[in-house]
């Protein structure tokens, strides 16, 4: 915190707390998702559909597919896979029609995970999947996200008294707070 003069924009915070190698809430290997919460072996911190049951996947699936049939692509791009319960789920129920699914995801921990998951799929020919950690140029095929944009960071914009500010995060006597600072930023809509 010393380093940026004591404010962070929520986006650095967020990105910091989530994904700081080895410290971030996503950067390391303790189980996050997966298992019940309190769930006998220690649970996990929540639980999203995918974990539950491949119904959602399978449901969802027939969707992607309808898509890509639509879109005459054989490419899906997921954000956030999590532990690669969905991707697996689509991949099993799409077999012959996704030749490409690409993982866009910050966490070297949860890639490990979903490589894991994904197992039966590493050495198919009719199938390629790849990982990558940032936004690409350009994105050909259908896109998925499930329960990810709360995990994605994000500048917040507060207008007080008809001025923008972005907020930021600030260290008081060793809690942290909010601060706000003027800013040249605009939402994307007016």
């Amino acid at each position: 915190m010393a380093e940026s003069g004591g404010w962070l924009g929520f986006d650095d915070f967020m990105s910091r707390a989530l994904y700081t190698p080895g410290l971030g809430y996503y950067a390391n290997d303790l189980r996050k998702l997966g298992l019940m919460p309190g769930a006998s072996g220690g649970g996990s911190d929540f639980v999203t559909a995918p974990e539950l049951s491949p119904l959602f996947g399978q449901a969802l699936a027939a969707q992607i597919g309808e898509a890509l049939e639509r879109t005459g692509t054989d490419q899906v791009w997921e954000f956030g896979a999590g532990s690669g319960a969905l991707a697996l789920q689509l991949l099993r129920v799409l077999r012959g029609k996704v030749r490409r699914y690409t993982i866009v995801d910050v966490s070297g921990a949860l890639r490990a995970r979903q490589q894991e998951t994904l197992q039966e799929f590493a050495d198919q020919a009719d199938v390629r999947i790849d990982w990558a950690t940032s936004l690409p140029e350009a994105m050909h095929g259908v896109v998925v996200g499930n329960e990810v944009l709360d995990a994605m960071p994000v500048q917040l914009l507060l207008r007080q008294r008809g001025v923008w500010h972005e907020r930021g995060v600030s260290e008081v006597q060793g809690r942290f707070v909010w601060a706000d600072r003027p800013t040249d930023l605009r939402p994307p809509v007016a």
